[in-house]
């Protein structure tokens, strides 16, 4: 991994170099303002340095560390989750037989989707007051008692953007932030016909940004690079009747330092909404600490992806059910498309095929 510095009047200027040298997986590591020809800091000429590193793909990536490369907080986590999953063991053994046939399958097919044993247990008993046994071997009457049972088991809000309003995505590494912006603007600039404005303050990898610049130029909206929050308020002050849709650098779930610096953006520009990005592909219990861990910067909504992608959606469902409402859900790479307002999404058919396991 090279680690070079560099020097230039402008970030934009730096940043031309920087491509030019490392190449567009370039990562900035380090960003700050300095004086040249100056004396005893009076006068001279401001600069920006800028810190940057060749991304080497022999490099063990952030979503693939080796047991000596986690941090602390990354081990406790685990060691929490073991103690779960042991604790959730424990507890299914001891409901094991409480209820008959075909109720004993449906709790044991809960807990494979993604259900504790508690929760399972509850949802069974409730079940069981409200049809017998007959009753629950009839696939039309099983499939119709579940969909009650789940009925607005996912909190659901329909999203209207007005001019001047800002709106600041958020989420782990790799979960389909700058697509799912792009989704959202091809909505409101192309269909809709509302004037928008694309920030974006993924400094970190070159090409990032450069997707999502690739993105505005072709739906021919205004697009700029952000370094810091004074800055990102300065652009936005002087735009007042556009929708302002901001992307940010994926974070582990565990980097608080990072996630804290998005915070100080998020205090800064005070965005009417702030969206939640959730990959629907993972487990349960990443998607909730996921949860646990961007919460402080104050999540209005929740944003669904990658559905397509999967078979298995209960899991993730679960550990949102008690989260922020959802307001998009993205089923594909097409832009513009595949993307639905989570008010038009039939979650509990959803629901009702993976219990049924049809």
């Amino acid at each position: 991994m090279e680690l070079k510095k560099y020097t230039a009047q402008t970030m934009a200027e730096a940043m031309i170099k920087i491509k030019e040298e490392l190449g567009e997986n370039a990562i900035i590591v380090q960003t700050r303002k300095i004086k040249r020809g100056s004396f005893l800091g009076i006068g001279g000429k401001t600069y920006v340095e800028v810190m940057a590193i060749k991304d080497d793909e022999k490099v063990v990536r952030e979503e693939k560390k080796t047991p000596s490369q986690k941090t602390l907080e990354e081990e406790i986590a685990e060691i929490k989750m073991s103690i779960k999953e042991v604790s959730e063991r424990i507890s299914e053994v001891r409901m094991a037989g409480l209820f008959p046939e075909p109720f004993e399958n449906l709790r044991i097919r809960l807990i494979e989707l993604g259900m504790n044993a508690s929760e399972s247990f509850s949802i069974v008993s409730d079940l069981t007051k409200k049809m017998t046994v007959e009753d629950a071997k009839d696939s039309q009457k099983i499939e119709f008692a579940i969909r009650q049972l789940f009925d607005n088991f996912v909190k659901k809000q329909n999203v209207n953007f007005s001019a001047g309003q800002k709106a600041i995505f958020i989420g782990p590494t790799g979960v389909g932030k700058t697509t799912t912006i792009a989704k959202i603007a091809a909505k409101l600039g192309l269909k809709d016909k509302l004037p928008l404005l694309i920030l974006s303050f993924d400094t970190y990898r070159i090409s990032a940004a450069q997707q999502m610049k690739t993105y505005a130029d072709i739906m021919h909206i205004p697009f700029d690079v952000i370094y810091t929050p004074d800055q990102a308020m300065e652009i936005i002050s002087s735009t007042s009747n556009r929708i302002i849709l901001i992307d940010t650098a994926g974070r582990s779930q565990f980097d608080e330092l990072k996630i804290s610096e998005i915070e100080t953006y998020v205090k800064t520009i005070k965005p009417e909404f702030v969206f939640l990005v959730i990959d629907v592909t993972k487990k349960r219990m990443d998607v909730e600490e996921s949860i646990k861990h961007f919460s402080p910067i104050g999540i209005t909504h929740v944003i669904l992806t990658k559905i397509d992608e999967t078979v298995s959606i209960f899991g993730p469902l679960m550990a949102i059910k008690n989260s922020r409402p959802v307001a998009f859900v993205t089923n594909g790479q097409s832009v513009p498309g595949d993307i639905i307002s989570a008010a038009d999404f039939d979650f509990e058919d959803f629901i009702v095929k993976e219990v049924v396991n049809r």
